[in-house]
């Protein structure tokens, strides 16, 4: 009798460890990591915890300050991050609308982001020049865009447009200075702002 029941306790327990190996064979691997990804003024991960749209200049100072702060957390929690960027050219800036212009005409071309650092990285050169048109043809030739459909681009109403649209929807949510960031719904204004809140934001 005591060898019956040692026989079923063995069995018994072998139906359990084949139980149990067979739910952890069943088990759903980790879902990969999504990447971030490039498209049109947008970088990162649709429908990521963290949602950031920018409201830029690209003649202001502190806007080139803060692209460099944008491209590290970008770097750092690309994967955990949905950037946008909108135009908010200012009036005392006599050539940031005509940068606007330059970026939005590269976008057409797939390579907004290549124009957007150039202009940053230049915004003292061209920043000054009473006419910076040929200095924008001259960055865009150099990240591979085609100069005669950028000239088309540049005088185009579609362009004008964009730039007149961001303005618009800028203001309509109080925008009045550059950088303005909204993480995830929350205004923030200036770089140093922005990194905190960020840092709240991230998971």
């Amino acid at each position: 009798m005591l060898s019956k029941w040692k026989i079923t306790l063995v069995v018994v327990a072998g139906m359990i460890v084949v139980v149990l190996g067979v739910r952890a064979w069943r088990k759903p691997a980790a879902l990969p990591e999504k990447k971030p990804v490039v498209s049109g003024r947008s970088f990162g991960v649709p429908g990521a915890r963290v949602k950031i749209v920018e409201f830029t200049d690209f003649q202001c100072p502190a806007c080139a300050a803060a692209s460099r702060v944008v491209h590290k957390a970008m770097q750092e929690n690309g994967s955990k991050l949905f950037l946008e960027l909108k135009y908010f050219p200012l009036a005392m800036h006599k050539n940031s609308r005509k940068a606007a212009l330059a970026a939005e005409c590269a976008r057409e071309q797939g390579r907004f982001w290549a124009m957007h650092d150039l202009l940053f990285r230049d915004q003292g050169i061209w920043a000054i020049l009473d006419a910076p048109e040929d200095n924008f043809l001259s960055l865009a030739r150099s990240v591979g865009i085609d100069d005669q459909k950028m000239m088309r681009c540049f005088s185009s109403v579609a362009a004008e447009k964009t730039v007149t649209e961001d303005q618009v929807e800028g203001k309509k949510f109080g925008v009045g200075a550059t950088p303005t960031f909204f993480v995830n719904g929350k205004m923030v204004v200036g770089a140093a702002n922005f990194e905190k809140v960020l840092k709240e934001a991230l998971p």
